[in-house]
């Protein structure tokens, strides 16, 4: 299962996030971004219980990192209930 967190680190504490943040084997990438957030980091583990140990006990826990907002990636296992407009007698057109 793959996971994302957004993270901000505190100017001049880099060098040492870098540094902890290599010996997590389970960070697959990490991004450079230009918006609210400053890295992108991808993170791949086998269980859910895996990710949220690695994300919350590992990452959010390193030096200088200051901010972070997780993704994790779900299933759905229920249809969509939308209904399409030809599957509807009677519909009215939209256009």
């Amino acid at each position: 299962m793959w996971g994302i967190v957004l993270l901000n680190v505190a100017a001049g504490k880099e060098p040492e996030f870098f540094s902890n943040l290599g010996s997590i084997q389970q960070v697959r990438h990490v991004f450079y971004l230009f918006d609210d957030y400053e890295y992108l980091v991808e993170v791949e583990a086998d269980s859910p219980q895996e990710m949220a140990k690695v994300m919350t006990n590992h990452i959010r826990h390193l030096p200088g990192v200051e901010r972070t907002a997780t993704f994790i990636e779900g299933k759905q296992s229920v249809e969509s209930p939308v209904v399409r407009p030809e599957a509807v007698e009677d519909s009215i057109p939209l256009w």
